[in-house]
């Protein structure tokens, strides 16, 4: 399982070898605030899996944190120059290979601009617990042409939302699918979120965990994701590069939160899903 939190403020000109700190946005988040602007590392998910950043003219990400020492703090680049993530998104994917961190010690980023000015650094961090939740399923086993519902199915739903965001904050959106999902549980293995504005976007479980996956957005239909974000169909088989974001039952999907920089009012979010099974859950 993994989470994702967000760090934005405006920075200052730096150049391209003085990080400035970008603050933790500590309003909607889950990980509580630390100290100077920092996140304090969760003892539930203490393995750091993904950063991407983006701003006008940003150069490199630095990430900190007292258990990285002696060694130099990573210093990333490249990363996203301009007002939406670049296509293909230039991100860090650790997942595979996600950097331990201490429990409570103080998590900050730090970044280099060369604007000549103040502007904006976002950037979005994704925490894990170490391992990827792999697939306790066969991905479109054989037989189900004549059982549908054979558990393995995979498909990619549609849903849109119409809610207003809010700039610079985290703004759930209820998903409204084009097509309702028959009854049972489903398996998130990869997500793509769209919006004018959007910058990120998490999912806000309905049934638990309490932890929300998230990555990247896109404001543009032909715009890719981060290769890693979507189920991938490699040599004719799919496969789930995070794993399993996390499940639901069809009658409680999760909330979509969607982190934006204008109140702009049109959402659209696909969902890679695997079917699990007939189980459910009732409604509340």
């Amino acid at each position: 399982m993994f989470h994702s939190e967000v760090f934005d403020s405006s920075n200052g000109t730096s150049g391209v070898v003085t990080p400035l700190q970008v603050n933790y946005v500590s309003a909607g988040a889950l990980l509580p605030s630390i100290s100077t602007n920092g996140m304090q590392v969760s003892f539930e998910l203490p393995y750091l899996a993904f950063i991407a950043g983006v701003a006008a003219n940003m150069v490199s990400i630095r990430p900190q944190s007292s258990s990285m020492t002696p060694f130099p703090y990573p210093n990333l680049n490249p990363n996203n120059r301009g007002t939406a993530f670049e296509s293909p998104p230039r991100v860090w994917d650790f997942f595979r290979t996600p950097m331990k961190l201490l429990a409570t010690e103080e998590f900050d980023i730090f970044a280099t601009q060369n604007s000549g000015g103040a502007q904006n650094q976002r950037v979005l961090c994704s925490f894990s617990d170490g391992a990827i939740m792999p697939l306790t399923v066969q991905v479109n086993p054989g037989g189900m042409e004549s059982n549908p519902r054979t558990p393995g199915r995979f498909f990619t739903a549609h849903a849109t939302g119409t809610t207003t965001l809010t700039a610079s904050g985290w703004t759930s959106v209820t998903p409204s699918f084009d097509q309702i999902l028959p009854a049972g549980m489903y398996a998130v293995i990869g997500m793509r979120f769209f919006s004018a504005t959007a910058r990120f976007a998490r999912l806000a479980p309905a049934s638990g965990p309490k932890w929300k996956p998230g990555g990247c957005a896109v404001q543009a239909y032909d715009s890719l994701d981060p290769w890693n974000q979507r189920a991938q169909p490699i040599s004719g088989g799919v496969v789930a590069p995070w794993g399993i974001w996390l499940t639901f039952y069809q009658n409680v999907p999760p909330t979509v939160e969607f982190y934006a920089t204008a109140a702009d009012t049109a959402e659209e979010i696909w969902f890679d899903l695997v079917y699990m099974g007939p189980n459910f859950i009732q409604g509340i």
